[in-house]
């Protein structure tokens, strides 16, 4: 079974998402928790997408994300 190859627009896409993963890794360098959530849910990153970059836990995450709603 041959594997289907991707079309020019997946690998666009892909290319962006790898893309946008890094330039939060850059923009959160040297911050505090808080803030580094902060700048990641600004670039629309998800709590499961912050915790995987920041190394946070899930929970920490959405901890600290629900505390900054109650703000």
């Amino acid at each position: 079974m041959a594997k289907q190859e991707k079309t020019e627009k997946e690998l666009l896409r892909e290319m962006i998402e790898k893309l946008d993963k890094l330039i939060g890794v850059i923009a959160i360098q040297g911050k505090s928790k808080d803030d580094q959530i902060k700048v990641l849910v600004s670039l629309g990153f998800t709590n499961a997408e912050i915790s995987k970059i920041t190394g946070m836990p899930k929970g920490t995450v959405d901890t600290i994300r629900a505390k900054r709603k109650k703000r």
